[in-house]
């Protein structure tokens, strides 16, 4: 085999990253706008009159029924917002990066560690935001969230030390 010819499975590799981010990039763009403009057109044609049949076999808890907390704490609902949009802009972007081929760089590490921050701010926005209302069923910080973001962190970390391992060994002769 020639030194300089790529290997054919090592390319093929590639294309597979390549394509996958490319379809869960599209899928992220563009499908959690329209499930999200679903929504709203639901709650819109709700408020006219128009019954559409609901998928949820949730039933509201007596405890929620008369504290919404929608209306007593909108500051939490804009903040989670921002850190879903946060993580929504982090992830397409991080899946941009896989499509182009760039996976173990600083950006992506960047990246990966930004996913980690935005688990652990929405579990301390839980955690504050649980002190604030007097109703501790209406918010529960998860220990998922912080497990989460720890090990995402710890994620980011083993690939930033390997790719500087990596461009230590491309300096050596």
């Amino acid at each position: 085999m020639n030194t300089n010819e790529t290997t054919p499975p090592s390319n093929d590799r590639m294309n597979r990253i390549q394509k996958i981010s490319k379809y869960l990039r599209l899928i992220l763009q563009y499908g959690i706008p329209l499930w999200i403009l679903s929504g709203l057109l639901q709650g819109a044609l709700v408020d006219y009159g128009i019954k559409i049949p609901s998928f949820s076999n949730a039933s509201p808890t007596p405890a929620l029924a008369g504290n919404d907390l929608l209306t007593t704490f909108p500051l939490y609902w804009c903040l989670l917002l921002v850190v879903f949009l946060f993580w929504y802009r982090t992830v397409v972007k991080l899946f941009g990066f896989f499509e182009r081929g760039i996976l173990f760089t600083a950006e992506t590490v960047r990246c990966i560690q930004s996913l980690g921050g935005v688990y652990l701010a929405r579990f301390l926005l839980e955690f504050i935001f649980q002190f604030l209302v007097q109703n501790p069923v209406l918010i529960k910080p998860r220990l998922s969230d912080l497990f989460t973001g720890f090990f995402i962190f710890f994620i980011g970390w083993l690939i930033d030390e390997a790719r500087k391992i990596r461009e230590e060994q491309e300096l050596t002769v």
